[in-house]
């Protein structure tokens, strides 16, 4: 999503940079004057910060969310194959596994720790251990997230919901149809999904 822009932004911080150093004035630089090397590590630190930002960006942009929603109903369907005991099934969602575990990427010990669980079912897996497997999947899918997103209520009936468009109005243009919608013109849900 944010990926690819790296180069022209390095490029342009390398030429403003090339710039600054060009017109600053002796005055303002240390007695020996700048080095190379000092110029290299202000760049690189400019560089650092500027990279940083397109990360916080691509996660603005829903990244962990789409990793979520679209691999937890893999995961969550691998049940049936260790209740069955089906390990090459289980095998078979590793990837499934690794991709729904870049939610957590922005907590380092969440991540290490659902990163970690997964590995050791994996690896249960592929030595053949059943019951441990079952154990550790159990454990996995107890996480609170997981949880979380396994006891929202169904989607209405005859509707495309996702997590994204949960409170989404569709009345945008129409403030009058907006108030009275519940979540908008604070009236409470009274649970019925066929009106």
């Amino acid at each position: 999503m944010a990926r690819g822009r790296a180069l022209p932004l390095t490029v342009l911080l390398l030429m403003a940079g090339s710039a600054m150093y060009s017109m600053t004035a002796p005055a303002f630089l240390t007695p020996s004057g700048m080095g190379r090397r000092e110029a290299l590590q202000m760049v690189g630190s400019a560089m650092a910060v500027t990279l940083g930002v397109q990360s916080a960006l691509a996660d603005a942009q829903g990244e962990p969310t789409v990793a979520f929603v679209k691999n937890l109903p893999r995961v969550m369907k691998l049940q049936d194959a260790v209740d069955k005991g089906d390990l090459k099934a289980v095998l078979r969602g590793e990837k499934d596994f690794k991709r729904l575990n870049t939610y957590w990427r922005n907590d380092p010990q969440a991540f290490k720790y659902m990163r970690d669980l997964s590995e050791e079912l994996l690896d249960a897996a592929y030595e053949g251990k059943t019951d441990e497997v079952k154990k550790l999947y159990a454990k996995y899918v107890s996480k609170k997230e997981i949880v979380t997103m396994n006891s929202l209520p169904p989607p209405p009936a005859g509707k495309a919901v996702t997590l994204g468009s949960y409170a989404a109005n569709k009345y945008q243009d129409d403030p009058a149809k907006s108030a009275k919608l519940p979540f908008f013109g604070g009236q409470q849900f009274d649970g019925d999904y066929s009106k």
